[in-house]
């Protein structure tokens, strides 16, 4: 068969596949938090096609529908609607068999709310299977980001940095690498990229140095970058002069203020949280350089709050005053004029109907870092969706997707009623609490 017969055969075949029908839904009667920080108001009407929205009351314009479209409508009845959370600091691939574990931590988040996370360090092969499950629409979940982790060979000797590539030698996958001064860095960052990553994890034992090449390297290749405050010997500081991206762990920010950083990334547990102040003048200093040259700090509060409780195996007695620390400064910061993110590091809850734990990270910034619910809420919103890259999500806005959280009270009078979740939408669909 020739080629213009291959060609019309294969032009046949695809136009004799049944188009798939226009979803459109539509929601009435609700309150709207929108997570841009505008007040709350009422809305009669929301619209969104194909997981797109096309009209919030006089705004946009609802198109003609098409003779087979679908048609949900559901009135809320004074609910509550606001983004749907994204929480900046997750870890679903990580684990042995990663697939289905991945899957079923993020079909449970999607039911609590979650529908976006950014995973900084897991199985890249799992990962992309999963974001394509997800934007074919064959996996209801929350959209992911992923990342390929950079850090020096120490920190892969142990821990769980030595199961995310399993069949491979720990530190030598694409998504989690090994580096030194004598990498090729040109050639790391396109295999990590390659892998479909959009995120460059910087993770310890690394100095200025290389911290500066690996982040213009990234940022050459259009990836961006996040890093832990301190990656051992390089600091907070430096990993701001070299253009980081988004700063993890608000703990870990104390380094900033100490006398010296050691080169073990394992020393990150004796931080001088006693000696050094959050408000301490090099800090106060970091925080004005970081809201200037826009770095989100992805403070992660409830993982260095809950450690106690996470294994009999783990000694976090030093995790009460990295606490105590983190949330004064992610205060400051704040107040600073740093975006602030909702980043969890420990998201998976022990139990499948258990909700995700970036409902307590967005508590605990309220509660513990004195932001207000609607900070809060700009926080796990709008704050995420940028620091993803993200610019079509985090807040509910003509043309922005349809990923919602619909609830039976109000956040803003209380930041914890975010967990009484009536259903979320994820790219226009609803799913069931």
């Amino acid at each position: 068969m020739g080629l213009l017969s291959r060609l019309a055969v294969v032009l046949l075949a695809c136009a004799a596949l049944p188009a798939q029908a226009v979803e459109y839904l539509e929601l009435t009667d609700f309150h709207l938090v929108d997570g841009t920080g505008a007040p709350p108001r009422e809305v009669r009407r929301l619209v969104a096609r194909d997981g797109i929205i096309v009209a919030i009351d006089e705004d946009g314009r609802v198109p003609e529908p098409e003779p087979d479209a679908r048609w949900l409508r559901i009135g809320l009845h004074g609910a509550w609607v606001m983004p749907g959370l994204i929480d900046t600091h997750v870890h679903v691939a990580r684990f042995p068999d990663a697939r289905p574990h991945a899957e079923a931590i993020l079909r449970s988040a999607v039911r609590g709310g979650v529908t976006a996370v950014r995973d900084l360090a897991g199985d890249a092969r799992a990962l992309a299977e999963l974001e394509r499950a997800t934007g074919t629409g064959e996996f209801i979940g929350p959209q992911v980001v992923y990342s390929a982790l950079f850090g020096g060979a120490d920190i892969y000797k142990d821990g769980p940095t030595t199961e995310m590539a399993e069949g491979r030698a720990p530190g030598s996958a694409p998504w989690t690498r090994a580096v030194n001064a004598g990498t090729d860095l040109r050639q790391a960052v396109a295999e990590a990229k390659g892998t479909g990553a959009t995120n460059i994890k910087l993770y310890g034992d690394m100095d200025a140095k290389l911290v500066r090449r690996i982040i213009a390297e990234a940022r050459r290749q259009g990836l961006l970058t996040t890093a832990h405050a301190t990656v051992f010997p390089a600091g907070p500081g430096d990993l701001v002069e070299a253009g980081v991206g988004s700063l993890a762990h608000a703990p870990y920010l104390v380094w900033e203020g100490a006398a010296s950083i050691p080169g073990d990334y394992r020393k990150r547990t004796e931080g001088p949280w006693s000696s050094v102040a959050p408000d301490d003048p090099r800090l106060l200093a970091l925080y004005r350089r970081m809201a200037a040259r826009g770095v989100f700090l992805d403070a992660t509060l409830y993982v260095y709050k809950a450690m106690r409780n996470y294994s009999p195996d783990v000694q976090a007695d030093w995790t009460d005053a990295a606490f105590a620390w983190a949330a004064k400064a992610t205060r400051l910061a704040h107040q600073a004029g740093v975006r602030v993110t909702t980043g969890t590091d420990w998201f998976e809850p022990r139990d499948e109907f258990d909700l995700p734990h970036t409902h307590e990270e967005l508590a605990l910034l309220v509660e513990a870092a004195g932001f207000t619910p609607m900070e809060a809420i700009v926080a796990a919103t709008r704050n995420g969706a940028a620091a993803l890259g993200l610019d079509s999500r985090g807040t509910v806005q003509v043309d922005k997707v349809a990923d919602l959280l619909v609830l039976d009270a109000s956040p803003l009078d209380d930041i914890r009623n975010t967990t009484r979740i009536r259903m979320t939408v994820v790219r226009g669909k609803p799913v069931s609490p």
